[in-house]
């Protein structure tokens, strides 16, 4: 009787918001500007996160293709958990001077790309946050902030919330072998006389930020420990290990490369057409679950010795027909994890194959393709047609826990973590 009572509660109080559609704060303003990097130093794979008053930075670096000295500013602003403004003032959120000139840069060499890359790490001590909670990174042009060049997100964030979360296989059989689920345990004890209905659950596979499903109460409160386990809800497609280029080389035809040319100072590569997987059995092997490492076996320094090259991506469709009602998309940190024009695959009609061309610097990559409906989007579709879905797949999840206190103006962020469904096993 007790289960049950249980049981009743837990459906009553699980609220499901579904696919959080947001405001993307990653936006690049100026065409010059070229891989954007944000993360903790040394971490380059890692959310571009930061613990509140801890002395382990951010590092942030770009290239500007205009390749001379340009007068870059950069700030900081407070957002909300959705990525709306908060109205506050910057005194509210911020110890130092919200507005410092970018004095590191350095100049290519030996690259026929030439460009000026610029790198700094904060937070420093001209400019800390105060509050956690999201962040947007904002560079613009001559100390005049309407000028923007770029802006990134990252967060800063609390642990006063604990999260205890694995990956689980769905209970539902129609989906047992191609989902994961994932169960989580937030531990609120030192959060006094908390408020559940102010309290937003963000869970994200592979750091696709648009695509994370919220959820703004639990399904089972016991004591300090609120559960979120919904079967049919916190639910993701599989997918499988994502597709790779390795470009740390220009000379190297490397598995995935068909040729190289050399146009002027231009490098062009032309990839192997890929085509859907979703038939192909399913096969392990280390990837990045999307994201992508600056690297070159051609030279010492990565950094401004690396070349750029244009890279053309080719998706053969079956029978060489277009998707019907769907639009075709390379998905990745290559494409900013963005479902937009710049991700968008093109139809050719006299070739019968989708194509996209991305200017990339040398380094390993990782990618998938994905569908969107053009009327009906639905994110647990997304591989069913490109790739194929297997419950075994390594993928990463992010979790967000964010809290507004009573009387706050911002959504805090009192709880994070990252899990890996391999570790969950």
């Amino acid at each position: 009787m007790f289960y049950k009572r249980l049981l009743v509660l837990g459906l009553f109080l699980g609220t499901y918001i579904g696919v959080w559609a947001q405001n993307n704060p990653d936006k690049t303003y100026d065409t010059a500007i070229h891989t954007i990097l944000i993360h903790p130093l040394n971490q380059p794979l890692a959310v571009p996160a930061i613990e509140l008053n801890a002395t382990h930075p951010l590092q942030i670096s770009f290239d500007d293709f205009k390749a001379s000295y340009q007068d870059y500013y950069y700030s900081i602003e407070l957002m909300n958990a959705d990525w709306t403004t908060t109205n506050m003032n910057a005194f509210d959120y911020v110890q130092g001077f919200n507005q410092i000139k970018i004095n590191d840069f350095s100049v290519s060499s030996i690259a026929f790309q030439h460009y000026f890359h610029y790198q700094f790490n904060f937070p420093n001590t001209h400019l800390k946050p105060t509050r956690s909670g999201n962040y947007i990174l904002k560079v613009y042009k001559n100390g005049n902030s309407n000028e923007l060049v770029f802006t990134k997100r990252f967060y800063v964030m609390e642990h006063l919330i604990g999260i205890a979360a694995s990956v689980k296989e769905p209970f539902d059989g129609n989906i047992s072998k191609t989902h994961q689920k994932i169960v989580v345990q937030l531990d609120v004890k030192q959060i006094p006389s908390l408020q559940s209905d102010q309290l937003q659950l963000l869970v994200v596979q592979n750091y696709r930020y648009n695509d994370g499903i919220k959820f703004t109460t639990p399904n089972f409160i016991r004591g300090n420990i609120l559960e979120y386990s919904q079967e049919d809800q916190l639910v993701f497609p599989s997918g499988k290990e994502c597709r790779w280029l390795n470009l740390q080389s220009m000379q190297l035809v490397s598995d995935r490369i068909s040729k190289f040319q050399k146009i002027g100072n231009d490098n062009y590569v032309f990839l192997k057409p890929d085509g859907s997987r979703a038939e192909m059995a399913y096969s392990t092997f280390n990837d990045l679950n999307g994201n992508y490492l600056i690297s070159n076996t051609d030279a010492l320094q990565s950094e401004t010795q690396n070349d750029y090259a244009h890279v053309s991506f080719t998706y053969i469709p079956k029978d060489h027909i277009p998707l019907v009602g769907q639009k075709l998309y390379l998905q990745g940190a290559l494409t900013n994890n963005e479902l937009n024009e710049h991700a968008e695959m093109v139809f050719d009609p006299k070739t019968g194959v989708y194509q996209k061309t991305l200017v990339l610097k040398q380094g390993y990559y990782s990618y998938n393709y994905i569908t969107r409906d053009t009327h009906d989007p639905n994110t647990l579709d997304d591989f069913t047609e490109t790739e194929g879905n297997h419950w075994e797949t390594e993928n990463d999840y992010t979790i967000f826990v964010y809290y507004r206190l009573p009387g706050g103006q911002h959504d805090s962020l009192l709880g994070f973590t990252t899990i890996n469904s391999k570790q969950s096993w």
